[in-house]
């Protein structure tokens, strides 16, 4: 919240300043950017924000003209995935209002809307949150869903050649739960547990993550934050001690074929932001059989810095760098990060590494674009939370940039063949446009649409600029958040926004 409190308090100066220094309002531009078909793996594109903006999952083309959209009934879409014949896995009806991000029907609909199959019987509630429709009984039950889901045959939820999506099969869930654990904390959890849900509805498994603690690993100045770590949400929430935002299954892959036994298909791979542990779960035994961790020493000293990891996963059978680990490394230094002291980096990075190795393969961020450190140009780019990568049959990565509702797609080589600002609201105080996750959807995947026409969109060629926003005390931080990074704001010169004189 202090980098909130910062970024609001330069907006203010931003505001105050923006007249004298500049005559030209600053401009926003949304939709496509930037577009070259020829290099571009040409697709869908599934958006999810919290509420839909109007409560819907949005598909839109790669001109930005939006196809279709599916009625979440109030829900979240934490997230969107969409599956061959125009399915798509969502969350329905508003989050529970006694929890902490707890959504409350994860669901299968049809092209039309249709309700295909639905769970929610993990826990029951006292009362159903508007919309949703009671149990034959009366009662009401919720999912408590939060993050990530995937189902069988599609172990990352998205495109893949191997993938086999089965709509009647398994699902994995990634939930809450409350527990208690005074190794942790003294206060009630918010715990992390994934289930599997079968095709009738029955949770088949389950693995709670406080009762693995012994295996994560935690330095002593890491358990001693936990120790004072303070519970968020009502009633069903907790200590978030964890935060979980990624689960899902390794599905076929080179290192288990070869014989390691820790990567086998149905193993489960997680990251938590709060402590930027990544990490695999033993489906069998549910131990934690293989991690990237703080204080990242060893092998693993070859990723850091890593803070708020996000969309840890393996690249599925068939794709460009399959068998390899793809996350999404935030960066920042946001509230109830453990290591954030030592890790912290004002700049995002996508990183694609060997997980046997553990080398880096691949990476994209702003120092390998050769952007030089607090300096913000083209290639600059920013989410200190939510996002995730998404590797593409044609070698490209395409990447949400999900703070500031940017959604972009990348050669290996790093060159922007692609570029969407999302004009859909995320539902917060701040009314701000961000985007909880994108992925790519090929075209037949939805056959009800006809093919879009897919139109190369030039970048204007007036230079980026952008504004440099002091912090409370009104000085330039070395955390700068980026504000206008799109080609035709209608700054012409950067600024740096002058704080007020201290009396």
């Amino acid at each position: 919240m202090n980098m909130l409190r910062a970024v609001m308090a330069g907006l203010c100066v931003v505001s105050l300043c923006a007249g004298a220094a500049q005559a030209k309002p600053s401009v926003h531009p949304v939709g496509t950017l930037r577009y070259d078909p020829a290099k571009c793996w040409n697709s869908y594109v599934i958006l999810a924000n919290e509420g839909g903006s109007g409560g819907s999952a949005k598909l839109i083309d790669r001109n930005g003209n939006l196809v279709h959209e599916w009625d979440q009934k109030g829900g979240q879409g934490f997230p969107n995935k969409v599956y061959p014949g125009g399915y798509l896995l969502t969350s329905l009806y508003p989050g529970l209002s006694s929890g902490f991000q707890d959504c409350n029907t994860v669901a299968l609909l049809d092209f039309d809307g249709n309700l295909v199959r639905k769970f929610s019987k993990l826990q029951k509630v006292e009362k159903g949150e508007p919309g949703q429709p009671a149990e034959a009984d009366g009662s009401y039950w919720a999912s408590r869903q939060h993050h990530d889901f995937q189902l069988e045959g599609s172990p990352v939820g998205y495109y893949a050649p191997s993938a086999k999506p089965k709509l009647d099969g398994k699902m994995l869930v990634l939930a809450h739960a409350n527990a208690k654990n005074p190794r942790i904390n003294q206060n009630t959890l918010l715990d992390d547990v994934i289930y599997i849900v079968d095709g009738k509805g029955e949770v088949v498994w389950k693995w709670y993550a406080n009762e693995h603690f012994s295996q994560f690993g935690f330095t002593q100045p890491a358990i001693n934050k936990l120790q004072t770590m303070k519970p968020r949400g009502k009633s069903l929430g907790g200590v978030d001690w964890l935060h979980i935002n990624c689960a899902s299954w390794l599905g076929p892959n080179k290192w288990y074929d070869a014989g390691d036994e820790r990567f086998h298909p149905e193993n489960i791979i997680c990251d938590s932001r709060n402590t930027s542990h990544l990490f695999i779960i033993d489906h069998k035994t549910g131990n934690i059989v293989w991690q990237v961790a703080p204080p990242f020493v060893g092998a693993d000293a070859q990723l850091a810095p890593i803070t708020g990891v996000h969309g840890t996963h393996m690249i599925p059978r068939g794709l460009p760098g399959e068998g390899n680990i793809l996350i999404f490394d935030n960066g920042g230094t946001m509230a109830g990060d453990l290591y954030s002291d030592t890790q912290a980096h004002a700049w995002s990075r996508v990183i694609e590494f060997d997980p046997i190795t553990k080398s880096r393969v691949w990476e994209y961020s702003a120092p390998t674009m050769k952007v030089a450190p607090g300096q913000f140009g083209q290639n600059f780019f920013f989410s200190p939370f939510i996002s995730i990568a998404q590797r593409l049959p044609n070698g490209n990565t395409m990447i949400d940039e999900g703070a500031t509702g940017r959604v972009f797609e990348v050669t290996p080589r790093g060159e922007i063949v692609w570029e969407y600002r999302s004009p859909y609201s995320y539902v917060t105080p701040l009314k701000g446009v961000i985007n909880y996750r994108a992925y790519a959807v090929p075209y037949d995947y939805v056959p009800q649409l006809k093919k879009p026409v897919e139109t190369a969109v030039v970048a204007p060629s007036v230079p980026h600029s952008f504004i440099m926003l002091p912090d409370v005390n009104g000085s330039i931080p070395d955390f700068r958040p980026k504000m206008d990074k799109l080609p035709n704001v209608q700054f012409e010169e950067p600024w740096v926004a002058n704080p007020p004189a201290k009396k």
